[in-house]
Parts: C-alpha cells; sequence; structure tokens
C-alpha cells in the first residue's frame, strides 16, 4: 500500500515552469536546483510519466534481493546490490513489504503536534525537542514534502540604519558587512550605494 503524506503536511506547489524542467537533468541535480528532496522529484515525474533524463538501468531482482526487503534498512539494500535508495522504496512498497523500521524499537509514530514544528526551525532542533534522531527528521520532513527551514533575515529601510551600522559600509565587502549586521546582502548594497559609499578595496577619489 502506496503511503501518503500527512494531511498536516505542507506539499510542494508545482509551478509549470518547474515541470517543464522534469526529465531535463537527472533527478537529483533538479531536487538541488529546487531546494527539493531527490524523493519528491522522483515521484513528481513519475506520476506525470516523464522519463528519466538518464535510463534507469535494468534491475534484476532476484529471489534473493527481494527476500532482502524489510529485513534490513533500504539503504542497505541499495548499497549492497548498488541500486538507488529509491528504486529499492518503491519496490519494496509496490510489494507491499513492510519497512524494517517499524519492526525495530527505534521506529517512531509522529505526533500532530511533531509534524507541526517540521520546517519551522532546524531539523536538529526538532530532533532536540522531540528526541528523535535528526536523519530520521529530515526523513519524514521530506516524505511530507515540507520545505527545510530557512532563517528569513529582517527587512532594513534605508532611513531605519543607526550610525555604528553605517560605520561599516565600504570598510569591508558587502558580503562581510550583511553577515555582521545579520542583513541581506542588497540591503547593505542599497544602502551603501545609496550614500555614494564605494566598495570595500574602491578608493572613492578617481
Amino acid at each position: 500500500m502506496k503511503l501518503q503524506p500527512s494531511k498536516n503536511g505542507k506539499r510542494h506547489k508545482w509551478t509549470r515552469r518547474q515541470i517543464a524542467m522534469l526529465g531535463t537533468i537527472s533527478d537529483a541535480a533538479l531536487s538541488r536546483k529546487l531546494g527539493l528532496c531527490t524523493g519528491t522529484v522522483f515521484e513528481k515525474r513519475q506520476k506525470l510519466g516523464i522519463t528519466a533524463s538518464r535510463p534507469a538501468k535494468t534491475i534484476n531482482w532476484t529471489r534473493e534481493v527481494i527476500a532482502s526487503l524489510g529485513k534490513i534498512p533500504d539503504s542497505e539494500v541499495a548499497r549492497i546490490h548498488g541500486m538507488n535508495i529509491l528504486t529499492v522504496y518503491k519496490k519494496r512498497v509496490d510489494l507491499g513489504i513492510q519497512c524494517y523500521a517499524r519492526k525495530s524499537k527505534t521506529w517512531h509514530y509522529w505526533t500532530k503536534k511533531e509534524i507541526a514544528l517540521l520546517g519551522k526551525m532546524p531539523d536538529g532542533d526538532v530532533a532536540l525537542r522531540t528526541g528523535i534522531n535528526k536523519a530520521s527528521v529530515a526523513w519524514k520532513r521530506c516524505k511530507l514534502e515540507i520545505p527545510p527551514f530557512t532563517q528569513k533575515r529582517p527587512k532594513k529601510l534605508l532611513t531605519d540604519w543607526t550610525r555604528k551600522e553605517i560605520a561599516v559600509l565600504g570598510k569591508m565587502t558587502d558580503a562581510a558587512a550583511a553577515a555582521t549586521l545579520d542583513l541581506a546582502h542588497s540591503a547593505v548594497r542599497l544602502k551603501r550605494i545609496s550614500l555614494g559609499i564605494p566598495p570595500f578595496g574602491r578608493s572613492s577619489s578617481r
């Protein structure tokens, strides 16, 4: 039986441009480009019937390989037999074989409150708060297609600068100033230009 994402999970909303990119490059490369999990890209491409950029090699599913499904983690099956972990996962699910983790003591049943934390803070913080392994937290978040937590930098108005902050401009690169002031690179650059301050390393005189 195919697992369905929890209703509490935020599914990725695919744009026409993103869909058009499916199959043009590898799923792994596209996942990095879009900031998504490889599994999310793989499932979307499969659902739309789009051929992979690289034809998948034929897998010889012997009795021995199939017998190992669910007996050990999917990652181990993939490593031993030189397969992609998603290929192993899909085969196991298609055959209705229960995953290895559910049989172990480390299996965790996710509550609604725990799921609500995913993507709201770094995976490491969720792991510390819930007592769940960080890798399991990342896997669950990816499974529910919840994007990773990203720290939103505060917006800075051109008129909302202190003298100490302005004094930093031009004394170091805009990137370094942005990191020092905990601001967006674009905000630092825009303020420096508005004040006519030359970038670091360049003299104001011609």
